[in-house]
């Protein structure tokens, strides 16, 4: 399980890339750096974020999360209308990082966490997943 500082050091440079418009602190209850801001930079952060994690998934996908990301996350793979998970799979000496973009109920404020996650999770087991049966039952079709 990584600490406090060492969740701050491996997500500075995205929070960083994000802008200093948003406010960041750590949230102890998930193990994660949380920022909360008004609707009216949602826009911006989100065309910010988006570039920068390659995997995406809303509410109807996150149906097909990959395994090994769903028995990471438990509970916070569960994702709600409007609200988005968004994955980088780790990189040479950086870990895999989660995103979740979460609007609140009254649509004023949004909350974004980054997670570092403990497993690497690497682009071919997101393709794997994601490929399914066909892949399976037509493996030269890759």
């Amino acid at each position: 399980m990584y600490t406090q500082k060492q969740i701050e050091h491996l997500t500075a440079e995205l929070r960083t890339r994000l802008g200093d418009n948003i406010i960041w602190k750590y949230e102890d209850r998930y193990g994660v750096m949380l920022s909360e801001f008004a609707q009216n930079k949602s826009d911006n952060v989100f065309e910010k974020l988006v570039p920068i994690f390659p995997f995406q998934w809303d509410h109807k996908a996150a149906k097909k999360l990959p395994k090994v990301l769903k028995n990471e996350l438990k509970d916070l793979a569960r994702v709600g209308k409007k609200q988005k998970l968004l994955l980088i799979p780790n990189q040479e000496e950086s870990p895999a990082i989660v995103a979740f973009w979460w609007p609140w109920g009254h649509g004023g404020t949004y909350s974004l966490r980054l997670k570092v996650l403990e497993h690497n999770i690497s682009v071919d087991e997101i393709n794997e997943k994601q490929s399914g049966l066909l892949h399976r039952l037509f493996p030269w079709l890759s």
